[in-house]
């Protein structure tokens, strides 16, 4: 019996290894898509950050390992996210739904990216566009240069009552 026991992890970790082997495979794509767009964030944001240094408002632009390590724990929980849905996908949902969770997963997880890459290169940034995308999206200046931006905008508002 105890023999039996001992040779039970040498077992059972290969097959938890090839059946998240081959759970990896089913992701890949979607796994590829999602850290391409979190990468181009990641770019977006450094870039963010020389603005923002050129304009004199911080004084570091580059990339930190914290801010490497958020990155890298963002890509691990949006990798798990994929594999769920995957998971969810082929042993639950099944044939009952012509969508797949997993494609769906990836495609939120692009438009999140892709909210926070056009936040960034809004924030900071004269252009028409951003100006205009500065009221629909959120400006990263409160987090980058630690302002309030409630405060000023409280501020313009009660000015601008006061002049009307």
């Amino acid at each position: 019996m105890k023999n039996h026991i001992s040779t039970l992890p040498s077992v059972a970790l290969p097959l938890a290894g090839a059946w998240l082997g081959s759970l990896a495979g089913e992701v890949m794509p979607y796994a590829l898509v999602c850290t391409a767009i979190v990468l181009t964030d990641c770019l977006s944001a450094v870039m963010l950050r020389r603005r923002l240094k050129r304009l004199g408002k911080i004084d570091a632009a580059r990339l930190s390992s914290h801010r490497f390590g958020r990155v890298v724990t963002t890509l691990i929980k949006i990798y798990a996210l994929l594999v769920l849905s995957y998971m969810i996908d082929t042993v639950i949902i099944g044939d009952i739904a012509s969508w797949g969770l997993t494609r769906l997963s990836a495609a939120l997880v692009c438009f999140w990216q892709a909210m926070s890459i056009l936040e960034n290169e809004a924030t900071a940034s004269d252009a028409r566009w951003a100006r205009i995308a500065r009221k629909i999206l959120v400006d990263k200046t409160e987090r980058h240069l630690g302002i309030d931006l409630s405060e000023m905008h409280n501020a313009q508002f009660t000015m601008h009552n006061h002049t009307n």
